[in-house]
C-alpha cells in the first residue's frame, strides 16, 4: 500500500518571505506574540493542505506561466504552493502580502 501522506517544504524564496513578514511583525509592529502565532497559523494551514493538497484555490493569471499553482490564504498573506503527487509533497513557493499587486511576483 503506498504512503499517500504528505509534508510541506518551502522553497527559498518562501523562506526569505516568511523570515521578511516576522521580522516585520515582531520588530516594526513590536508584536513578538503576533509573529509566533502567525508562525503558528501558518503550520496548522499547511498541516491542512498535507491532508488536502487540492484544497487551495487554483491561480488563475495570465503572468503566471505555470497552471499548477494554488494558493491558500493565512491571515493577511497569500500562500502560493505547488503537489508534487510523485514525493507527496507541498512546495511553497512565496508568502505574500494580500494587498500587494500578485502580478509582480515572480516565483
Amino acid at each position: 500500500m503506498a504512503d499517500d501522506t504528505y509534508r510541506y517544504i518551502l522553497t527559498e524564496n518562501a523562506n526569505a518571505d516568511v523570515e521578511e513578514i516576522l521580522e516585520y511583525i515582531a520588530t516594526e509592529l513590536a508584536n513578538p506574540d503576533a509573529a509566533a502565532a502567525f508562525v503558528d497559523t501558518m503550520d496548522e494551514k499547511l498541516e491542512a493542505v498535507c491532508q488536502a493538497p487540492k484544497m487551495g484555490r487554483a491561480v488563475e493569471n495570465q503572468y503566471y506561466k505555470r497552471t499548477d499553482i494554488r494558493r491558500i490564504l493565512v491571515k493577511n498573506y497569500i500562500v502560493y504552493y505547488l503537489i508534487d503527487e510523485d514525493k507527496n509533497l507541498i512546495v511553497v513557493l512565496r508568502v505574500i502580502f494580500e494587498k500587494r499587486d500578485q502580478s509582480r511576483i515572480k516565483f
